[in-house]
């Protein structure tokens, strides 16, 4: 079963400088600098997750993957860095022009070590990561260093479909503790954009156990749960989730989707909790939002949640 989680997107705060050796097999000649960046999705009913970053790498095209000489480890509570705020990885370091197939981040999680881990209802638990140690965190995209010029790039990690209990234990349980299998997006900072809006309930009141988010999908697309998808039950899944920031005792919230690729997209809200299970959830409006999003701009879009029908 998942953790819920009610948005996405996070920074991170690490220490990292020198890549070693300069990357070799580049396509292109000179130098270029990177910053890398961490963002992250919010989450529901976790008062923690806290992942321990060891080292990070990069793998030119051609040549076999280069680390970073100098990381300074850190410890991270990812749920610090929420609707568009970041964490640097890499501070304009300087690195080899051309391309690279792929970057990885090491995560440690050893068994019965206070390193990753996640707290929840004020229980802390293990979170263990298969092969974070061995393979990390690996972002297959290409990236293009620019010769003489710089590259601001961004790790978008979405917890809510990243943590998972294992099979038979309770969500809050910590019998074997929690499993990250991170779903995550690497983004280039100059062509992204973001969705922000308001939602309000025309009742007057929030509804009771509203778990209140707002779906964004790809393209023209009719909302949907995230059911996992199989070849006999096709699913549109939504590229983020963000949850909406209602003040106690109001009858409205904002919310923010950061770091989206420019395109065309499909948003809506819902009350309704998703699980992993196929389940119909009520959507505002029903067939979605058209929106669209541009480099470097915000696009508004609002919602106003009807009256409950009797």
């Amino acid at each position: 079963m998942s953790i819920t989680w009610p948005g996405r997107t996070l920074p991170l705060l690490l220490t990292c400088v020198l890549l070693v050796s300069a990357c070799g097999g580049s396509s292109s000649s000179g130098t270029g600098s990177v910053r890398v960046s961490l963002t992250d999705t919010p989450v529901d009913n976790a008062d923690q997750v806290v992942v321990s970053v060891s080292g990070m790498a990069f793998k030119p095209e051609g040549s076999a993957p280069e680390v970073v000489e100098i990381f300074a480890p850190r410890s991270i509570d990812l749920l610090q860095y929420q609707n568009g705020d970041t964490a640097i990885l890499l501070q304009d370091t300087p690195m080899n022009a051309g391309r690279y197939q792929w970057l990885r981040l090491i995560i440690d999680a050893q068994p019965n070590v206070r390193d990753s881990y996640i707290v929840i209802d004020g229980q802390e638990c293990e979170l263990n990561v298969p092969s974070g140690a061995e393979t990390g965190l690996k972002l297959i995209h290409p990236i293009d260093v620019p010769a003489a010029g710089s590259l601001a790039l961004t790790v978008d990690f979405d917890l809510r479909k990243s943590i998972h209990a294992p099979p038979g234990q309770l969500s809050g349980a910590c019998t074997t503790g929690y499993v990250l299998r991170p779903v995550l997006r690497l983004v280039n900072d100059a062509n992204v954009g973001a969705i922000a809006g308001t939602v309000s309930f025309d009742a007057g009141s929030v509804p009771l156990n509203c778990k209140p988010n707002v779906y964004l999908y790809e393209g023209a697309v009719i909302p949907d749960d995230m059911e996992e998808s199989t070849a006999t039950s096709p699913d549109v899944d939504p590229l983020v989730v963000v949850g909406v920031n209602i003040p106690d005792g109001s009858t409205s919230g904002t919310y923010r989707a950061a770091f989206i690729p420019a395109g065309n997209y499909t948003a809506a809200f819902s009350c309704d909790e998703d699980t992993d299970a196929d389940e119909p959830l009520v959507f505002v409006p029903p067939e979605g939002v058209p929106v669209s999003v541009q480099n470097n701009l915000i696009s508004t879009v609002d919602f106003a949640v009807p009256v409950p029908a009797p």
